[in-house]
């Protein structure tokens, strides 16, 4: 058993390049990249949400907000209303339509996931790194 086995860092990060490289490839069937794409998702689920609220649920830093923001708004998909700390962002006719085919995706990743890993695994992998993300806060 090599050291690396036993090493945290090396297998979320391992891992973590497996499970994009698959999040890259479906996303990009519809245009995006899976950040874009779940910030949309957020949008969709909080429409009139605040640039404030959406770093922090998507854990970002607002610059890295701003970027993904702006180039969703590049591509007709979400309108910004207000100005500086009052603005707030919603979804165009184009982006409520991407938003239902992203929640689909989501929803065949998530079994994919669930048929590879095996149900419970899965469940309990998810649950594991979410206790473990929150613990280091």
């Amino acid at each position: 058993m090599s050291k690396f086995d036993q090493c945290l860092y090396f297998n979320l990060a391992a891992l973590n390049r497996k499970i994009t490289k698959i999040w890259e490839q479906e996303f990009g069937k519809l245009d995006l990249s899976p950040s874009h794409g779940y910030v949309l998702a957020a949008i969709a689920e909080m429409p009139e949400i605040s640039h404030k609220t959406l770093s922090e649920l998507m854990e970002l830093d607002p610059s890295t907000m701003t970027r993904f923001l702006d180039k969703l708004e590049s591509k007709g998909l979400i309108l910004k209303s207000g100005k500086w700390k009052g603005t707030t962002f919603q979804l165009t006719k184009e982006g409520r339509a991407l938003s239902r085919r992203i929640n689909k995706l989501m929803e065949r990743l998530f079994k994919k996931m669930q048929v590879h890993f095996g149900e419970a695994d899965f469940s309990g992998l998810v649950k594991c790194l979410q206790r473990s993300r929150r613990s280091l806060e």
